[in-house]
């Protein structure tokens, strides 16, 4: 069985249904955990609701809380703190899924904190040779706790602005303290990554109106839930 997180605030709650519908037809034993900003959810699945409302972790005053981001972005880094499983899968709420997911729970991280797919055709590279896209990721809660690394990736986003928020928290540490897997990109095929003939995850990272824009990239399979 395998473990699958979503995090979301109020203004796309109508998103998460046609990435949920993709996640459990080919995985119907997937655990679901989604943190928001309610305590139930008329969603067309089961799934672990965690109410973050009232978090501490980031106060207004941080840096990277009034950005294009939101606070539930920078949240993700927190996952160690919040959720009862060793290891999960992190979905952005404009993904669709294509085929069981358990091959890719099980990319080895021994030691390692997560696998994310490179960035190819993007131009930041703030951290090193190569920079992590973290809309699709496999995370090593148990390794992470082991570290103690949350507080370090807090730390940085509520004191220096980072034009990616969570994810240059993650690449930051991840990339300087060796702990980042490479995953292959099928598992995270989008404008930035790249695009492959057999996808495994489309994301449709930058699409603001992806659930009506029918001229993006892989529609075919968006149509097929939304």
């Amino acid at each position: 069985m395998i473990n699958v997180v979503y995090a979301m605030t109020h203004h796309v709650y109508h998103m998460i249904v046609s990435s949920l519908l993709s996640l459990i037809k080919h995985n119907p034993d997937a655990r679901v955990f989604i943190l928001c900003e309610d305590d139930t959810l008329d969603i067309p699945v089961t799934a672990e609701i965690i109410n973050v409302t009232g978090q501490e972790w980031f106060p207004e005053t941080g840096k990277n809380y009034h950005t294009t981001f939101k606070y539930i972005n920078l949240l993700k880094v927190c996952y160690p703190l919040y959720l009862p499983v060793d290891k999960v899968i992190h979905l952005d709420i404009d993904t669709i899924v294509c085929e069981n997911l358990q091959p890719m729970f099980d990319i080895d991280l021994t030691g390692k904190w997560f696998a994310a797919t490179p960035e190819y055709r993007g131009n930041y590279r703030a951290f090193g040779p190569v920079y992590y896209n973290m809309g699709v990721a496999v995370i090593n809660l148990e390794q992470m706790r082991k570290d103690n690394i949350v507080p370090k990736m807090i730390d940085l986003l509520n004191n220096t602005y980072q034009p990616y928020a969570d994810q240059n928290a993650w690449n930051k540490f991840g990339i300087q303290m060796g702990k980042v897997v490479e995953m292959p990109l099928r598992y995270n095929e989008n404008k930035v990554t790249g695009y492959t003939s057999n996808p495994a995850i489309v994301h449709y990272c930058g699409y603001k109106d992806w659930w009506t824009n029918e001229k993006m990239h892989r529609v075919e399979y968006l149509n097929e839930y939304r």
